[in-house]
């Protein structure tokens, strides 16, 4: 049994969960993935000056009456290498969005003449820059329009798009295997003889992984049985980046998940000065050339949530290539006393109300972690292993969850 810190366990944690190294990737494969480097536009978009709508480009000092006609001087192509020059006292046929002549200032919309092809009629004057987009205006060349560690939506894809990029460099996003151990625990809504526990840890786990940004796959509860547990793991490694397991951990006679892990590669049991959700796993299983880390919790469903947060939630991050490894903290004024774990950092579920400007922190309930406790919980409030006796008046860091 090896003993650690929670501060020299999330190292190692960190250490394990390797960030995923980055692809060059085609830029419809790229959403989902987290951006290895800054997307810079390379230039002005638009480049030049182009029609914000379908009508004539003009000069505008031509058009000032509130009836001209003009005489049609060509079709503006999207094919053309570079914009003509306008002829004065003409106009030129544009589609929206393609360049401006050069020397045209104004565009007059469609429904403003006869629609003429040899000669147009425009009815009203025109202003320089109507209907116009300027070199520019969407994007100056030099911006940063996407930082490096940002997760690509549909929204960043499509900048890049428009910046021309056909490839991304990205960091793929992690396959976490969710798998909870244990002989007692049945899907919800499952029925068997004797009853069950209906396995909550697999979904609350499922969930965090998904915010922390990787793809979570959850399997179905497994017994505690050696053979059983071996091939359940090894039929979820062709898919894993990540294994992580709940349950399992307690040293008794049926805790099965060491052994067999010891088996299928390196395996340490830790405890973790960390209350609750100290008694945890780490390790790794070899298959090929691929080394894929595993991170074992505690059975106990707060337990587990609590050392996900505090261990396994920024590796993961990390993992991913984010450049917010830790979720937003703040600090909050304790309201009425509650007891921490001495010896250790103590997680406690917190209700936040404002008074005078400030944050106030409520333990709820008798301030032990239970799953209803995190459900109606604004935050999670930490205390140091100094602390035993949490006082009101005291400062205290919280995490937002």
């Amino acid at each position: 049994m090896t003993v650690r810190s929670l501060t020299d366990h999330k190292r190692a944690v960190s250490a394990a969960l390797a960030r995923n190294p980055a692809l060059d990737v085609l830029i419809a494969d790229a959403v989902g993935g987290t951006l290895a480097e800054d997307i810079i536009a390379p230039r002005d978009l638009p480049a030049v000056p182009v029609a914000a709508c379908d009508g004539y480009a003009v000069a505008s000092a031509d058009v000032q009456s509130e009836s001209t006609t003009l005489v049609v001087s060509h079709d503006v192509s999207f094919d053309d290498r570079s914009p003509r020059t306008h002829v004065p006292g003409t106009a030129a046929r544009v589609p929206s969005g393609a360049p401006l002549p050069r020397g045209a200032d104004a565009v007059v919309p469609s429904s403003r003449t006869d629609l003429g092809v040899a000669r147009v009629a425009i009815s009203g004057a025109v202003d320089s820059g109507q209907y116009v987009t300027g070199a520019g205006a969407y994007v100056r060349a030099g911006t940063v329009v996407v930082d490096a560690g940002t997760q690509l939506g549909p929204r960043q894809v499509g900048v890049a798009a428009a910046l021309g990029r056909p490839r991304l460099t990205v960091h793929p996003v992690p396959r976490v295997v969710i798998l909870s151990v244990g002989d007692e625990l049945i899907d919800p809504g499952a029925r068997r003889p004797g009853g069950g526990v209906p396995d909550a840890n697999s979904h609350v786990l499922a969930g965090l992984v998904r915010e922390a940004g990787a793809q979570a796959f959850r399997v179905g509860p497994v017994p505690d049985e050696p053979l059983a547990l071996r091939r359940a793991i090894e039929d979820q490694l062709v898919r894993a980046d990540v294994l992580l397991t709940t349950g399992g951990l307690s040293g008794g006679p049926r805790d099965t998940v060491p052994q067999v892990m010891q088996r299928l590669g390196s395996f340490e049991l830790v405890d973790v000065a960390l209350s609750p959700g100290g008694r945890q796993g780490l390790g790794a299983i070899d298959m090929g050339d691929r080394h894929i880390p595993v991170v074992s919790l505690s059975g106990t469903p707060a337990a587990a949530v609590v050392g996900f947060e505090a261990c396994v939630w920024p590796a993961l991050r990390d993992m991913c290539g984010y450049a917010q490894r830790e979720r937003d903290t703040y600090m909050a004024t304790v309201g009425e006393p509650w007891t921490a774990t001495e010896g250790a950092v103590t997680a406690t579920p917190v209700r936040i109300t404002r008074h005078d400007g400030g944050r106030i922190a409520e333990a709820l309930g008798d301030g032990s972690l239970t799953l209803d406790a995190l459900a109606q919980a604004d935050a999670l409030a930490w205390t140091g292993p100094e602390t035993g006796h949490v006082e009101t008046g005291m400062r205290i860091h919280c995490s937002r969850w």
